[in-house]
């Protein structure tokens, strides 16, 4: 168990480290069997320990009883949804992003633009609309849209990404965020919108290439 949340403090770290939080925005958590551990409510990740993150019941929310002092993460429903409909996923990674906020503000398609995105982000990424954070509205929202995807917008708010371990759920946190800077860069440098985007057929190809199959294995297995 120490060793899967040694990794969830190592990546959880560097959403702060790589400004894709702020303060004490943002939250993460790991499985492990029938309970999830979370980031605790109020705490910077830089401020954390291992022994932070609150152990919390996945069907129950129940909160383990060493730890009642502590209070988990306001997305902790969400955290719970996301573990009941999707048995694969392993750990999660809610955070700021400042330039996905941003494009996703304006209405921009996030679309894939190069081979690494098709890899790793999923053949598509959802955009939602606004909900407001911490509810149930947003988590049961999610909760019935996530079942094809690894990660996901959420508009005026935040990006969500699932994965087997909080390596690659950080992973495909930091390219969601460069993603959005290549889509910048490319509205930016034409006014007119005609952004040259990978097509469908293009992107089962990326996804198919037994060396991105290589690289995205070696990823899931930690």
């Amino acid at each position: 168990m120490n060793s899967i949340l040694k990794e969830l403090l190592e990546y959880s770290g560097k959403l702060s480290k790589n400004k894709l939080v702020i303060g004490p925005g943002g939250n993460t958590s790991c499985r492990l069997k029938d309970k999830l551990y979370i980031k605790p409510s109020g705490l910077n990740f830089e401020e954390m320990k291992v022994d932070d993150f609150v152990e919390v019941d996945i069907e129950t929310g129940v909160i383990s009883e060493r730890q009642k002092r502590k209070k988990p993460s306001s997305e902790i429903l969400m955290h719970r949804y996301i573990y009941q409909k999707r048995p694969d996923v392993m750990s999660i990674f809610h955070a700021h992003p400042p330039i996905t906020i941003g494009l996703a503000a304006s209405g921009t398609e996030f679309k894939h633009l190069y081979p690494d995105s098709a890899a790793y982000l999923g053949k598509e990424i959802l955009v939602l609309d606004y909900i407001v954070p911490t509810t149930y509205k947003l988590a049961e929202y999610v909760r019935d849209k996530i079942e094809n995807y690894v990660s996901i917008v959420l508009q005026n708010h935040g990006a969500i990404t699932v994965a087997k371990n909080p390596k690659t759920a950080y992973l495909r946190m930091e390219l969601l965020e460069g993603l959005a800077y290549s889509l910048w860069i490319a509205l930016s440098s034409n006014p007119n919108g005609k952004i040259r985007y990978l097509t469908d057929q293009e992107v089962d190809e990326v996804i198919n290439l037994d060396a991105e199959k290589y690289r995205t294995k070696l990823y899931d297995n930690g």
